[in-house]
């Protein structure tokens, strides 16, 4: 009978142990930063395996592009500074953040129909509060049958590092 007790009491010991190591070392809400992509961010594409262009051979480049991401309550809003081609062309956008995961969409600018239109959408994470990285597609207006969304569809890398002082409250 006494080995019995000794290995339920030991057993129980040992379940309230592991459940108060597993309360004290999970961090909870409180101890975790909310991610926000709002301020102003430099972001730097960069090709992928080389692929320089789309495979209907529409290139966007890989310039640095100037983002601005705002948040009005539950309204998240997003413009790309195009000072390339003049101060009053803004892609506009929307965009979350989950966790350390985030994703934004934009309008790709174009000024005449022939040129390369269509949609950006960003996925990626959070390395620090100022830096973020994934990768972007271009999903251009231009039908392509060998891909899987019916559009000539071009994948990119990209780096993105927030403006010192331009993150909510005035602060990184």
């Amino acid at each position: 009978m006494f080995p019995m007790m000794f290995r339920t009491f030991r057993l129980l010991a040992c379940l309230v142990f592991c459940a108060a190591s597993a309360l004290v070392g999970t961090p909870n809400a409180a101890t975790q930063s909310v991610r926000t992509l709002s301020g102003e961010w430099i972001v730097v594409s960069s090709p992928i395996n080389g692929q320089m262009a789309s495979p209907k051979g529409t290139t966007l480049g890989f310039p640095d592009r100037d983002m601005i991401f705002n948040q009005q309550g539950d309204l998240r809003t997003g413009v790309v500074l195009r000072e390339d081609v003049g101060p009053n062309v803004r892609p506009l956008g929307v965009w979350r953040v989950m966790g350390d995961q985030l994703s934004a969409t934009f309008q790709l600018w174009c000024p005449d129909a022939n040129g390369p239109c269509g949609s950006i959408v960003m996925r990626g994470q959070f390395v620090r509060d100022d830096k973020i990285n994934g990768t972007m597609t271009a999903f251009f207006d231009q039908p392509d049958d060998t891909t899987p969304t019916g559009y000539d569809t071009w994948t990119f890398s990209f780096v993105g590092n927030r403006v010192p002082g331009s993150a909510p409250g005035g602060s990184n």
